[in-house]
């Protein structure tokens, strides 16, 4: 007897330490019905990994485990009421059903999914589809760097220097502040005008491998590119005072499809770069660079001052429409502030109708996987651009691929769209 309790002691000990991760809930779910120890484990581990929020929220990320081939397991999980149906419904008319662990009203699904996998999903309870916020998706997207996005042996490096935060002035937007760097390369000498590369939210692209000063050291040491100085500048934040989260001025800076935030870039913080070092003034040397509201920014800028950018790199741009509804048929926003520039999303009408064309070098990137929402489908609308372009003789080049709303696919293409950026 003795043994016997020994032996039963060890294996609830195994049972109780078996939930550790999202990989053992799904193995748990692929055996098919779990039992009420395993229930009560992954009750347990939900609670622990979801911290202080209730597993009631509809906007709760999904738990995710990513795996060596660039893929990952997702676990949901919901509760609800005892004994109802839930469900989870995707785009692509995908479907999975949740499991009830015992009687808890706590349901859960899981799933593997490869590489370049993307899912925009909603709950659905009795077969009610549920209401959802913006972290209704999640999505796996992974690269192998190529060389020239990797330190390499030999190669110099550049200075990335910090000037600090930026305050703007009250001609541009009033408050706000902004930290920002520049990058300059090795080979720059005072005594040669260097080209130019500015980048929108800047921060974002110097981290970690792959980021653009390594793919700039590369570059120009191989001669594939020029000597270049890059400037790294950041959205502007407006404080609230001591204790409040400060307003992010973003979307008022990028969104707003008009000439201010290139006026707002020359006069207050492209004017220092040119008071300290030798830049090329001549706009086709200007590249202007972005991702998102970014990347559409980044076009703006060169749409309406054509001569201070032109060239333009753009990954998952948002040229969607961000107009409420009160907009339609007819702006109400004042004509002095935009004119015929409303969104984003008027730009592939606006390079057809334009004539002649302005001189706009282009590289559009983007993914099948990216968004579609209320504002749009972003991939279909970067292709809406890609054939504007086509349509009125612009240089460009549109790669497509099959990443999510993320700036990874552009990254790992950086070395040879800077590479193209400056064949004739």
């Amino acid at each position: 007897m003795y043994y016997v309790f020994v032996i039963l002691f060890t294996f609830s000990l195994s049972l109780s330490s078996q939930i550790k991760s999202v990989g053992d809930i799904h193995k748990a779910l692929q055996k098919g019905k779990v039992n009420s120890t395993e229930s009560e484990q992954i009750i347990a581990y939900l609670k622990k990994r979801y911290k202080n929020q209730s597993l009631k929220t509809f906007n709760r990320r999904v738990l995710t485990q990513r795996h060596e081939d660039g893929g990952g397991t997702v676990v949901w999980s919901l509760e609800a009421k005892s004994g109802h149906t839930v469900e989870i419904f995707a785009e692509k008319n995908r479907h999975w059903s949740m499991q009830e662990l015992g009687k808890s009203g706590v349901y859960v699904a899981s799933q593997r999914f490869p590489n370049f996998s993307s899912v925009h999903f909603r709950y659905a309870i009795n077969g009610v589809r549920q209401n959802m916020a913006k972290e209704h998706r999640f999505g796996f997207e992974s690269y192998k760097w190529q060389p020239m996005s990797l330190k390499q042996s030999g190669v110099p490096e550049g200075k990335l220097i910090s000037k600090g935060v930026y305050k703007a002035s009250d001609e541009f937007y009033k408050a706000s502040e902004r930290n920002w760097l520049i990058y300059v390369p090795v080979q720059y000498k005072k005594d040669t005008a260097a080209k130019l590369l500015l980048f929108n939210d800047g921060g974002g692209f110097i981290k970690g491998d792959g980021n653009a000063c390594t793919v700039m050291d590369n570059l120009i040491h191989t001669g594939k590119m020029p000597v270049s100085i890059a400037v790294f500048v950041n959205p502007g934040n407006i404080s609230r005072g001591e204790g409040k989260a400060a307003i992010k001025n973003r979307g008022n800076e990028y969104d707003t499809c008009t000439p201010k935030f290139a006026n707002f870039i020359e006069k207050e913080i492209l004017s220092q770069v040119y008071a300290e070092y030798n830049i090329s003034k001549d706009p086709a040397d200007h590249v202007i660079i972005g991702s998102s509201s970014g990347a559409s920014c980044a076009f703006t800028a060169a749409w309406h001052r054509n001569d201070l950018f032109q060239k333009v790199v753009s990954f998952v741009g948002s040229y969607c429409d961000f107009r409420p509804t009160n907009d339609y048929p007819h702006s109400t926003a004042p004509k002095s502030e935009y004119g015929p520039f409303k969104t984003a999303h008027d730009y592939p009408a606006l390079i057809r109708k334009t004539v002649p064309s302005k001189k706009i070098k282009v590289y559009l990137q983007d993914g099948v996987n990216d968004l579609d929402n209320r504002l749009g489908n972003w991939y279909q609308n970067n292709e809406r651009m890609a054939t504007a372009l086509a349509f009125a003789g612009y240089d460009f080049k549109f790669t497509s691929g099959k990443g999510l709303h993320s700036k990874k696919h552009g990254m790992y293409l950086l070395p040879e769209i800077l590479e193209w950026l400056w064949k004739d």
